[in-house]
């Protein structure tokens, strides 16, 4: 029996940024925009939700807020309720 591997392309890596302006949180992806939010609770978890899926998919991920481009840790962990499909 033969396999035949399929070649992958590099790793592609995308960068997502909350931020807010004139009261509206928003978020970029790669410096395109991604989405506005009422609050940065909300813009953070879009970012977020955005950086796991790019990751699912075999890309690599970041998200930054500001102030300063803080980074911000986006994998869920085991033990939280969300991970375990519950509510927080």
């Amino acid at each position: 029996m033969r396999l035949n591997l399929i070649p992958r392309g590099p790793v592609r890596s995308y960068t997502f940024r909350a931020g807010e302006r004139s009261g509206v949180w928003f978020v970029t992806k790669n410096d395109a925009f991604y989405g506005d939010y009422l609050s940065r609770g909300q813009a953070i978890e879009a970012a977020c939700f955005g950086a796991r899926t790019v990751e699912a998919k075999g890309g690599s991920a970041r998200v930054l807020t500001s102030p300063g481009d803080t980074l911000v840790g986006h994998q869920l962990v085991a033990s939280s309720p969300r991970a375990a499909g519950g509510r927080s």
